[in-house]
């Protein structure tokens, strides 16, 4: 597996790198990472997002401004990082070369290559698994590339995805370089006004069901739009709900363009993953989400809520 992706990087001209739209700290520090190892190794390589905007969060990762909106042309291999289905991508499939690395369970497996390997705490694992085993030095941007991924993906190893091997994993990029420091300091502890008042704005929308152990909330264009804050940044507002003590479930929901809403599911002690996947999402048994048509969301809240086991 690992020597067949070294073939492919040898023998590509133009290579791509590519994560999801709305990219998280895991797809940015993911893709990050190989970009800047193989530019060390002489690559022609580019590195790609549809997304127009991406939270300045992590501006402070090297090579951050090299990722573009706009995807090149005559690509001979396209890596992708973090996303669960080719079509998350926001490109046309095209006559290259893909090579698929995630750590979802519920990867739809697109690529002429896979490797998918959800025993990791996040794709960034698997990406300096890969890197070991193509022999590339691992320098401090890469390092601090890769622990930015994983910190942000274990909800800075707190969530039930952390394990031993993430605590090796964070020690040996530390010792490679990363600065844990730097780190927290932009991902936690450097928030805009704008988040601040779309933060007040979600809390006035939180409910509790079934005896509080159910929460949940959300976010619409109209908030976005009076406190400034950008979408992605919203996303971690559903760290609040799964943060109430008495809840078991938390359900977060965000209108999306084009009447969509998208939801995500957390929960300690439920199969999350089992209920995206019945409305088309996938995800892990601790986190997970899906999307659907703005006008069934309440009638899918009042599903879930209903059929779900606590």
């Amino acid at each position: 597996m690992y020597s067949e992706l070294s073939n492919l990087i040898k023998k590509s001209n133009k290579i791509v790198l590519a994560s999801h739209v709305e990219p998280d700290g895991d797809a940015i520090g993911s893709s990050l990472a190989f970009y800047i190892a193989l530019k060390n190794l002489g690559k022609n390589v580019k590195i790609y997002n549809s997304s127009k905007t991406i939270s300045n969060s992590y501006d402070f990762l090297p090579s951050f401004s090299k990722i573009k909106d706009i995807f090149p042309q005559n690509c001979d291999l396209l890596i992708t990082f973090d996303c669960g289905s080719f079509k998350r991508l926001g490109i046309e499939k095209g006559s290259y070369k893909v090579v698929n690395i995630d750590h979802h369970q519920s990867n739809e497996l697109f690529g002429d290559l896979n490797i998918v390997e959800p025993s990791h705490p996040s794709t960034s694992s698997v990406v300096y698994k890969i890197l070991q085993n193509m022999d590339i030095k691992i320098s401090k941007d890469i390092a601090l590339c890769i622990y930015t991924a994983l910190a942000e993906d274990t909800n800075f190893f707190s969530d039930s995805t952390t394990n031993k091997e993430a605590f090796e994993l964070a020690k040996n990029l530390v010792e490679h370089g990363a600065d844990a420091a730097l780190v927290g300091k932009n991902l936690k502890n450097r928030k805009s006004l704008a988040f601040l008042r779309l933060q007040a704005m979600f809390i006035d929308t939180i409910m509790l069901k079934k005896d509080a152990q159910i929460a949940i909330g959300g976010i619409d264009e109209k908030m976005l739009k009076k406190s400034g804050a950008l979408r992605y940044d919203a996303a971690h507002l559903a760290d609040i709900l799964q943060s109430l003590a008495t809840v078991k479930l938390s359900i977060f929901t965000m209108q999306m363009p084009k009447n969509i809403v998208k939801f995500s599911l957390r929960s300690d002690n439920i199969d999350v993953s089992k209920i995206a996947t019945k409305y088309g999402g996938g995800g892990h048994k601790m986190s997970a989400g899906f999307s659907i048509d703005e006008d069934k969301k309440d009638l899918v809240i009042q599903e879930i809520v209903n059929g779900v086991n606590l």
